[in-house]
């Protein structure tokens, strides 16, 4: 369950959509090409105070790299075997005291079990084979008291995603707040956005959702 920034390529017929072993396809024939950190997440990100973070399905590693950069000590996890070799060599031409604060995980996050709570869980533009409703409260009891969980998809709204990818590539903002109970959580940001991109040379236009929360403490 990766992370491409625009959308997760055309179907492959041979695997369930969303498998890990769908995604390892994808990765191959369609190698992560985004040097640039998510938009989004520098919007919602840039002045947190840096401490602990997991890159749930950190695709090409632009974000696990740009958390770095910021002083995060950065977990970064995607279920592609080459996804994450193609992540780690590009952040090896960087700064190693930048690329020291990254550890590179290759894990299934529908199973995986993080081994500590974090100040901050990212997730963006990640397709899950389970559920997105049992995504977020998984990625959400990997949020340490006092931290932040941000998640971005793409909105039902989004019409290049639903020409370009598998059904359910998309997220509904009741999904993800509907995951956080209000006694443990504070919603600060639920709302749709747009952007801008290029696909085949062509400029399109994007629909994000993007939800961050703040976990109270205890």
């Amino acid at each position: 369950m990766s992370k491409p920034h625009d959308h997760p390529g055309s179907p492959h017929a041979e695997h369930a959509a969303f498998d890990p072993q769908w995604w390892e396809h994808h990765y191959r024939e369609h190698p992560a090409k985004h040097q640039s950190p998510s938009p989004q997440l520098v919007a919602e990100v840039t002045g947190l105070p840096a401490g602990s973070a997991l890159d749930a399905g950190c695709g090409g590693g632009a974000d696990a790299l740009w958390l770095a950069q910021q002083g995060w000590q950065v977990t970064a996890v995607d279920v592609s075997p080459t996804a994450v070799s193609t992540a780690e060599g590009s952040a090896a031409h960087h700064d190693h005291q930048i690329t020291s604060r990254i550890s590179w995980v290759v894990a299934d996050l529908t199973t995986w079990q993080p081994p500590t709570r974090y100040d901050l869980v990212v997730s963006q533009y990640v397709h899950p084979r389970v559920p997105f409703t049992e995504f977020v409260a998984r990625l959400a009891q990997a949020v340490a008291p006092d931290g932040t969980l941000l998640i971005v998809g793409h909105d039902k709204a989004d019409e290049h995603s639903a020409a370009h990818a598998p059904d359910d590539a998309s997220i509904s903002l009741d999904a993800v707040t509907g995951s956080l109970s209000p006694d443990l959580w504070d919603v600060e940001v639920a709302e749709p956005r747009i952007r801008h991109t290029e696909h085949d040379s062509t400029r399109v236009v994007i629909r994000d959702l993007v939800v961050r929360a703040h976990r109270r403490p205890l």
